[in-house]
């Protein structure tokens, strides 16, 4: 059988080994290196061997996974089987890297726990008359105990912080982004048409939500123009009008942030929302903490600090005096055009020197691409060095796919940004998981 091994150079050792052993097995083994020529075109050669081989090992390692070439070979592999055009793919993972979803439906042969078994597992795949692939009700029980044990070992070195967006307060009944827009906008309808004797109503509010609904942005400067005074406290009794609590999600932040016994505490929290519902539940379990808002707070000794990037309003008390919150469109451009905003700051400190989970984010806000891509670009070894829980692409009605390129696209995009995707079904299963770091046993 003629075989391909596609690996990162630094990978070498494991390449040579797989196909001295498969050569003495009697197959035609050709390594990815060996092959190319001075002055041949690498792409087209490379699809002519992924075109012309029996079979592919993809050797899944931390080089392979920051190899930008590598990468591409793994993205040819993923769209010949979307297209229906794969040999025999595969995967070998030599150390405690997690496989990329679009390669994780693959039965993968792990070498880091018994290698000659290891070996043997690929001379049985290679018998198989098809490709050994996982069926898709499989596929959704993933296996991320990798993913698990590095958060949990960054946990215990007091190096992970958690980056919280809009889901995880989302589940405790603090309103979405368009619904606290439409709130605001129905506002401002009443507003507008009380003062200027304009005939606007509640209903209109959609509408208009509708017609801009390509930049909330530019809707939030609107509202921040036309509520003046009132725009943060109108913002405030929104956030807080179902008297939202907490959620499994915020339970699991809060017992991540207790005080280990055998361990140091977790390093920090970083949230883009404006609710308090981490501090309050904290405060609940006499978990010492401090929100931290604007440039120059400390927090004492002991105290997890919380930077809230985009802005904080608490519940109760007076909202402080030239409080502001990243909402419309021209306080994202002070943040974005500002290199040395202390919101900047804090989040390339901790992408620098953590391992940062993102919870309950899209990776839609440029700002923190550009944060994110930067701290990626001055990492020397270019590995992927933080997480994100996402969930899985599905798209209704359509094939599965475009799924998979889905999954391809959005995980490769990631990989791009130092990330290692987490992929989850459905958000209930986020507190599973941040349960699992905390647990000693993963």
């Amino acid at each position: 059988m003629n075989v391909f091994i596609s690996h990162s150079s630094l990978d070498k050792e494991y390449a040579h080994y797989i196909e001295a052993y498969l050569s003495q097995a009697g197959h035609e083994v050709w390594l990815d290196s060996s092959a190319f020529k001075p002055g041949d075109n690498l792409i087209e050669k490379l699809d002519v061997g992924l075109r012309e081989a029996d079979a592919v090992i993809v050797i899944v390692s931390r080089h392979s996974l920051q190899s930008k070439w590598i990468k591409h070979e793994f993205s040819a592999l993923a769209l010949r089987n979307i297209s229906g055009e794969t040999a025999r793919i595969i995967p070998v993972l030599i150390d405690t890297s997690t496989v990329p979803e679009y390669l994780a439906q693959y039965i993968y042969v792990d070498l880091t726990v018994d290698r000659e078994l290891g070996l043997e597992r690929i001379i049985q795949s290679l018998r198989l008359k098809q490709n050994p692939k996982i069926s898709r009700s499989k596929a959704k029980k993933r296996d991320y105990g990798n993913a698990l044990n590095a958060l949990s070992n960054e946990l215990n070195a007091g190096r992970l912080t958690l980056v919280c967006g809009a889901g995880a307060s989302i589940g405790a009944g603090i309103p979405s982004w368009n619904s606290l827009l439409l709130d605001l906008l129905k506002l401002m309808m009443v507003s507008i048409s009380k003062n200027h004797s304009i005939s606007l109503q509640e209903s209109h509010a959609e509408q208009f939500q509708n017609r801009y609904s390509h930049s909330a942005l530019v809707i939030g400067k609107y509202l921040k123009s036309n509520l003046g005074k009132d725009f943060l406290p109108k913002i405030r009794d929104i956030l807080y009008e179902s008297n939202p609590t907490k959620c499994d999600v915020i339970d699991s932040i809060v017992e991540l942030a207790r005080p280990q016994r055998d361990g140091k505490p977790l390093d920090s929290i970083i949230t883009f929302n404006f609710d308090a519902l981490i501090e309050e539940n904290l405060e609940a379990q006499r978990i010492r903490h401090k929100a931290i808002t604007v440039e120059g707070e400390r927090t004492g000794s002991g105290e997890l600090p919380i930077f809230h990037v985009h802005g904080y309003l608490p519940r109760k008390g007076r909202i402080q005096k030239g409080a502001e919150i990243v909402f419309s469109e021209d306080a994202y451009h002070n943040q974005f055009i500002d290199p040395f905003s202390w919101s900047n700051l804090i989040q390339l400190n901790k992408l620098s020197q953590n391992t940062c989970l993102f919870v309950g984010l899209s990776l839609a806000d440029p700002n923190l691409r550009r944060l994110l891509d930067v701290s990626n670009r001055k990492n020397p070894s270019r590995a992927l060095s933080h997480y994100i829980i996402k969930k899985a692409p599905s798209i209704p009605g359509l094939s599965d796919e475009i799924d998979d390129l889905a999954y391809l696209l959005e995980e490769q995009d990631a990989n791009e940004l130092g990330l290692n995707v987490i992929w989850i079904n459905d958000f209930s299963e986020v507190s599973d998981i941040l349960n699992g770091i905390g647990r000693k046993d993963v």
